[in-house]
């Protein structure tokens, strides 16, 4: 970060940048963690030890597109391309493709978060939080650790993450482990 400082003089810069950095490194945990399950390796190149420009690239933030991620959309269904709301979008993959499951939606007050409950009977085997890019919430996904219950988030609003409806049914049946 030394070069914008110098660049612009201020150390405001810097901050602002590595606070950016930052966010990148909350999605490169969440795409190592999902590797690892779908693959089984214990590889952890994508964990959130340090953020940096090889990090970004890996979790599709930068050329080139990825699984559900890049400049340009993909022809694959995605939020973006669905004649409708976020929301919406993800209800109808989860009533079409987890329809097995009793699910409770959960709307936050006083944000933009939703969150999903899915269960086996009364058992809570899944939950899914839509959230801005912007969220600093981490309560939810300490509090299902915790418990032991799968979590997954998926950011409404991130610039060049599509949620393609193969990435996020992928991403679910790992959570529920491979049902």
């Amino acid at each position: 970060m030394g070069f914008l400082s110098k660049l612009t003089g201020s150390h405001d810069v810097e901050n602002a940048a590595k606070k950016f950095l930052d966010g990148f490194g909350d999605i490169a945990q969440q795409v190592s963690d999902d590797l690892k399950k779908a693959t089984g390796s214990s590889d952890t190149s994508f964990a959130k030890t340090e953020t940096s420009s090889e990090t970004i690239s890996e979790t599709g933030s930068n050329e080139p597109s990825g699984f559900s991620w890049g400049r340009e959309m993909p022809a694959e269904e995605n939020q973006y391309n669905y004649n409708g709301s976020f929301d919406s979008y993800f209800e109808k993959i989860f009533r079409e493709e987890f329809g097995n499951y009793r699910l409770e939606r959960t709307d936050i007050p006083g944000s933009k978060r939703i969150v999903y409950a899915f269960y086996d009977g009364e058992r809570k085997v899944l939950v899914i939080e839509l959230m801005s890019q912007s969220s600093v919430a981490k309560k939810l996904r300490r509090d299902c650790e915790a418990a032991g219950i799968p979590y997954l988030r998926f950011y409404y609003d991130h610039e060049g993450w599509w949620n393609t409806r193969n990435y996020v049914i992928t991403r679910m049946r790992n959570a529920l482990g491979g049902n």
